[in-house]
């Protein structure tokens, strides 16, 4: 289990999309209300306390992760902390990505004596992909749409993770993911954090 676990959460795959649904209804995805270019979108589903609708849902974007630059290790930065998104955004509360998150949450405390960090749905266009990167902690999937071309792949291990299951993706370690289907790839995903850092930031 270095890069890859698939976790014993098995969701409900039409829950699932319906709440995707609910949530797009209220918060559209940021191709529909500011960059119709954009390849790679995001909409959060917890915010920070004093945070506010519908600015919440797209604020927590972003953040801390390394790449490769010329063969040498670059940070890129964006000031975010992940554990101040501990908030589920009240809009939303009567979607099934209540009960979701309220699993995952307990399911984190017990198994990794840790919290969650911000919990985002992420959409990849059809034929795109992600930089060789690597981020402070690992995170969770719940695949909500997906296809057979869409894989996450972690050093040198390739995955296809398919709908509703919640899988433990190790993503301290460099990794992309690719959607080379011919539809959308949207994936629940959250950090795990700890008191302690996964990796030295240094």
């Amino acid at each position: 289990m270095k890069y890859f676990e698939k976790l014993p959460l098995i969701f409900d795959e039409t829950k699932l999309t319906d709440a995707l649904q609910e949530v797009i209804g209220i918060a559209p995805w940021p191709d529909q209300v500011l960059n119709a270019d954009k390849k790679y979108h995001q909409i959060c589903l917890t915010k920070r306390e004093a945070q506010e609708a519908p600015q919440c849902f797209y604020e927590g974007t972003g953040g801390v992760y390394r790449t490769m630059v010329d063969g040498q290790e670059v940070l890129r930065q964006q000031e975010l902390d992940e554990r101040d998104y501990c908030t589920f955004i009240p809009e939303i509360n009567h979607t099934y990505f209540r009960e979701v998150y309220d699993t995952l949450r307990e399911f984190v405390g017990q198994k990794y004596d840790g919290a969650l960090g911000r919990v985002r749905l992420i959409k990849s266009k059809p034929r795109t992909c992600l930089s060789w990167h690597r981020d402070p902690e690992p995170r969770l999937h719940v695949p909500i749409i997906t296809n057979i071309g869409a894989k996450m792949i972690i050093e040198n291990e390739v995955k296809h993770l398919p709908v509703g299951r919640a899988w433990y993706t190790n993503t301290i370690y460099y990794h992309s993911q690719f959607n080379g289907g011919e539809e959308d790839r949207v994936h629940l995903v959250t950090s795990i954090t700890r008191r302690e850092s996964f990796w030295t930031m240094g």
